[in-house]
């Protein structure tokens, strides 16, 4: 049986992913219409719109820290796995290794298009543009990993 503390953990932390998550896909939902972008429409976005682009970074950028600064952390701590001096790439390859995780790549390719639309320089908006479908399309796979941990979390730590 887990510890108490470990599973309150875990227990917050899916509630936060919960939150991001739904957070999130609000946002790429009511953006579907708009993507892929281009200059004119990305001129012309209005002010709601825009609103909701920023929603759709800032929660995307929010599930994916918090899945992979502590979320992967607890699961593997939680199977007994000893991370205590593992890097982050380590993490992930444990987690592929486990079939937690079906390619540790691709959660890099995530983390570099969150980065590529974390600052938004107007002198840089091609760059933007593309950051930003770059993103609507990886928010999918983004919410498939959650998916597929939250299913993890409830079937291994809430018996």
């Amino acid at each position: 049986m887990l510890k108490k503390e470990l599973l309150n953990k875990i227990n917050e932390i899916q509630m936060a992913c919960d939150l991001h998550h739904e957070r999130m896909m609000f946002a790429y939902n009511n953006l579907e219409s708009l993507f892929p972008l281009n200059k004119e429409t990305y001129k012309n976005l209005l002010p709601e719109k825009v609103s909701l682009t920023d929603q759709l970074i800032y929660r995307f950028s929010k599930l994916q820290d918090t899945m992979g600064n502590k979320l992967f952390r607890l699961i593997l701590e939680g199977l007994e796995e000893d991370i205590s001096s593992m890097p982050f790439i380590d993490i992930l390859n444990k987690l592929e290794k486990l079939n937690l995780l079906d390619d540790h790549s691709e959660w890099l390719v995530l983390r570099e298009t969150r980065n590529q639309v974390a600052h938004e320089y107007p002198f840089l908006q091609d760059e933007l543009i593309e950051g930003l479908n770059e993103l609507y399309i990886q928010t999918s796979y983004l919410s498939g990993i959650w998916q597929k941990m939250k299913g993890i979390v409830e079937q291994r730590f809430h018996e």
